[in-house]
């Protein structure tokens, strides 16, 4: 029995979809949906080694690139709003204690965010949201 290459790269394109659903990171699908690309040529011309290869960097280049003119497109749709911008200026209150240059927990809502500040903050304390990275809230106390 001889191996057949295209069976590599169908299950390197299923290991990837499957680490994709597990990440949710959107990183993986494109390199999932590039080797499933490539197990398809492989299928259909085994004599050519080159064409799989060649098939997946295309398609995984170009999934990569038209995803930013995707999203960009996405952003100016009536009625989107970038996360990053919400928690800005909302009000929360101090889970787990804030110190000067290490990360406290709070509570916005019903939400739970990383969060430093510049000076210490002890449970309980009120706070308002002055600046949002992706994971980590600047706050300061509301006095």
């Amino acid at each position: 029995m001889e191996f057949e290459l295209w069976w590599l790269w169908l299950i390197a394109g299923i290991l990837l979809l499957v680490a994709e659903m597990v990440t949710g990171t959107f990183y993986l699908l494109w390199l999932g949906i590039a080797a499933l690309v490539a197990a398809v040529l492989a299928y259909l011309s085994p004599q050519n080694l080159w064409l799989p290869p060649l098939g997946a960097s295309v398609t995984g280049l170009l999934l990569t690139l038209l995803t930013k003119r995707l999203t960009a497109r996405l952003h100016k749709v009536r009625g989107f709003h970038d996360p990053v911008y919400q928690l800005v200026n909302k009000q929360g209150e101090v889970v787990e204690p804030i110190m000067p240059g290490r990360l406290g927990i709070v509570r916005i809502g019903s939400e739970v965010w990383s969060a430093k500040a510049q000076e210490e903050l002890p449970p309980g304390q009120r706070v308002l949201v002055v600046s949002q990275s992706s994971t980590v809230l600047q706050v300061v106390p509301i006095k």
